[in-house]
């Protein structure tokens, strides 16, 4: 597994590459993506076997984007990924922290660090990117500058870490799909997610869920976002507890597909535990 190729989105060093060498290993090989449609495009034309896919994080929510691509691929969820997000301001080497006057980062990196930077004195400066920031900023050092960003965006492009730990709140996880185009093999404990729409009358959304809940299903993440041809109507998102193969889930499955007007299955994939 770790000599396919796994697509992610973002510059190298990014937390998207970190998942991947946390669930492929260090030696996997990765293709950095422009954007999330770029992954799965890599996915579907065979330059990657996996792609890797920011869909949560526990203090930001739900990656609209990744979750509206979703719906337009046939690409299945092999597994999903939960990694620490552990910011680390750092700099070029020889600069001290002393010499530090404004931090460069993606503006949600810069959001989960507000508290940290105000106290230290620095100013936070928008970036495109947190990886990018490092990689230019290697290659350009700025006098009094430094960059937020992972460990490995630090090891990629040689900086020297300055302080870590350097976000708020230390509960600030991630969440990833692993994209393929086949099903994994089964592993338990497993997860499923799904999408569907609900016909426009009362009580439509509490019937699918009920097909769930009769059964002892555990829905784990409810999400709904708008549909780009039906002002007003909603696309939901489900993940839920089980595998698509169990005789409850099946008949679940079933149960929601006559109540609802619309059903995709992303794929049953073993649950991730937090690290």
């Amino acid at each position: 597994m770790t000599k396919s190729i796994v697509a992610f989105q973002g510059e190298p060093g990014a937390y998207s590459e970190q998942a991947i060498r946390q669930h492929f290993g260090a030696e996997a090989n990765t293709l950095p993506c422009r954007d999330f449609s770029d992954i799965f495009a890599s996915v579907h034309d065979g330059r990657a076997a996996y792609g890797m896919l920011p869909v949560e994080n526990s203090l930001a929510g739900t990656v609209i984007p990744a979750y509206d691509l979703l719906v337009d691929h046939d690409l299945r969820v092999q597994a999903e990924a939960i990694v620490r997000v552990e910011h680390c301001l750092m700099a070029p080497p020889g600069v001290k922290l002393t010499d530090i006057k404004r931090v460069k980062s993606h503006h949600q990196a810069l959001a989960q660090c507000v508290q940290t930077l105000k106290r230290m004195g620095l100013e936070p400066v928008d970036y495109y990117d947190t990886a990018g920031a490092a990689r230019d900023l290697a290659a350009n050092p700025e006098t009094g500058t430094a960059v937020i960003a992972s460990e490995l965006a630090a090891q990629t492009y040689g900086l020297d870490i300055l302080a870590r730990n350097v976000e708020d709140l230390d509960f600030n996880y991630t969440r990833f799909f692993v994209l393929g185009r086949d099903d994994p093999p089964r592993q338990d404990p497993s997860k499923t997610s799904i999408i569907f729409t609900t016909r426009h009358v009362p009580g439509a959304l509490f019937s699918v869920m009920q097909e769930l809940a009769e059964r002892g299903i555990n829905m784990t993440k409810i999400e709904s976002r708008p549909r780009l041809n039906r002002p007003w109507h909603y696309r939901f998102y489900v993940d839920f507890e089980g595998h698509e193969n169990d005789t409850a889930v099946q008949e679940a499955m079933l149960g929601i597909l006559k109540k609802a007007s619309f059903l995709k299955v992303l794929g049953s994939y073993p649950a991730a535990r937090i690290k």
